[in-house]
């Protein structure tokens, strides 16, 4: 998503911006770690579970097969991030909405097809079970999670491809049909205690059951024709006042000011025409050493700070990264792109085999990348994620990157930036590439959260 916001030369985001408590810092850090592990489980495993609200389901990345230490490590990361969602019910409601939709679409999988809120380790790792894994009609058991328990978890977005199909007729007994679970067996040498019929509780005065069997239904059916009757009339009420809302008060008014300039209009990734995705690394072609060429002067980095602030394209906060430089991006500035390449903490960054021929050295840059490319009129997100063996690219909204231009800042928020991660960033144009804040072996430096840069 884009957003643009008028200000004055020389405006920043707002440092009074409220941060995060001690108790949603936590809840993000474990949001960031399911998420790492997820990314890697999915490149390694490929389509091992259905899409979760916003995280989609891929095929396995290109390359060599993951080994067991990899897979198992990824799961660490997923199971330790998820694990502290689901030992605190309610917890996820301190992260955004869509974020703890996914966590509770997660656990809620989890708990159908694995019986744990978990997916554990050894059906990851068993070429056997993943078969199992991916194929519907060979799940274990199904165990019924509740409504209380889905929403205590942050509710639900969207019905996933599992979810669709458990709402289908029930099949027969045999194969693939569920199977009750039975109680455990008493332990030897007790006898179980007899059953006692249910007490049967005590009518109350006019609620409906005394009176003859005749009288008791009359009452019933009075009071179901009376609640359908109320909830008709309610629903046509609600449906009029949206409707005379519509009509009395149409698109409302524009408030004066509101409108960007030319120079700085951008439209959101829904409004964009269809076809092909933006080609955000056409400007990194150029790029064969860092730095190199000439970068126009109104596109130089100046400087960069980071932190947490209010995003406009979603209206909550979020992490966020700012690139200032030496002028403003107008309408006759030529396609650009910026780079912050971020090192999540105790994270090894790609070596210099990895470099492609298109990308080159740029491919170096930390294991995460978020982009934003001026093509000429308008600005594009996008989000790079290094697996350990290839390059996966999302650009506008699938990225999750909101890019915001408030004169010469621009700033890219995220909501995957945490602690102790560090960024660099490189500006990359047709006519040279420069970069701020990389040591000489393309490290990012920069701590996430610190101070800006002189």
């Amino acid at each position: 998503m884009i957003a643009t916001a008028e200000c004055h030369p020389g405006d920043d985001v707002d440092s009074s911006e409220p941060t995060l408590s001690p108790e949603q810092a936590e809840a993000h850090r474990h949001l960031i770690l399911f998420l790492r592990g997820l990314s890697k489980l999915d490149a390694a495993l490929g389509r091992w579970r259905p899409d979760y609200g916003r995280l989609r389901a891929s095929a396995a990345a290109a390359g060599p097969p993951p080994s067991e230490a990899d897979i198992t490590e990824a799961h660490r990361l997923y199971a330790e991030g998820l694990r502290y969602f689901a030992d605190r019910p309610g917890i996820a409601r301190t992260l955004r909405m869509a974020a703890a939709s996914d966590i509770a679409a997660a656990i809620e999988d989890s708990i159908i097809r694995f019986g744990a809120p978990i997916a554990p380790v050894e059906w990851l790792v068993s070429p056997a079970a993943r078969a199992d894994v991916q194929a519907p009609g060979e799940r274990p058991p199904a165990v019924p999670i509740s409504e209380a328990d889905i929403l205590a978890a942050g509710g639900r977005v969207a019905l996933s491809p599992w979810d669709a199909e458990r709402s289908t007729p029930t099949p027969p007994a045999g194969r693939g049909a569920p199977v009750r679970r039975a109680p455990p067996p008493p332990p030897r040498g007790s006898e179980p205690p007899p059953a006692r019929p249910p007490a049967k509780p005590p009518a109350r005065r006019g609620s409906g059951t005394d009176g003859p069997p005749g009288q008791q239904r009359g009452r019933r059916a009075f009071l179901v024709g009376m609640g359908l009757a109320a909830l008709l009339v309610l629903i046509l009420l609600v449906v009029l006042a949206v409707f005379s809302a519509k009509y009395l008060l149409g698109e409302g008014p524009t408030a004066p000011g509101a409108v960007a300039s030319p120079a700085q209009a951008t439209l959101p990734p829904s409004d964009l025409p269809s076809g092909s995705p933006a080609n955000v690394l056409a400007p990194v072609s150029a790029c064969k050493t860092l730095p190199s060429g000439q970068v126009p002067t109104g596109i130089a980095l100046a400087s960069t700070t980071s932190g947490i602030g209010t995003d406009p394209a979603v209206g909550y906060s979020n992490p966020f990264i700012t690139i200032q430089m030496k002028g403003a991006v107008q309408s006759s500035t030529p396609a650009f792109s910026l780079i912050a390449g971020v090192l999540p903490f105790n994270s090894t960054a790609p070596s210099s085999a990895t470099a492609s021929a298109t990308s080159g050295p740029v491919d170096r840059v930390g294991t995460l990348q978020l982009i934003a490319y001026w093509n000429g009129s308008q600005w594009h997100g996008a989000l790079r994620n290094w697996s350990g063996s290839a390059w996966s690219l999302s650009v506008d909204a699938a990225s999750g990157v909101d890019i915001v231009q408030n004169g010469p800042a621009i700033t890219l928020y995220w909501e995957g930036l945490a602690a102790g991660d560090k960024y660099g960033v490189i500006v990359a144009s047709s006519t040279g590439c420069a970069d701020l804040e990389l040591s000489s072996t393309l490290v990012p430096e920069q701590n996430y959260g610190a101070t800006p840069t002189p």
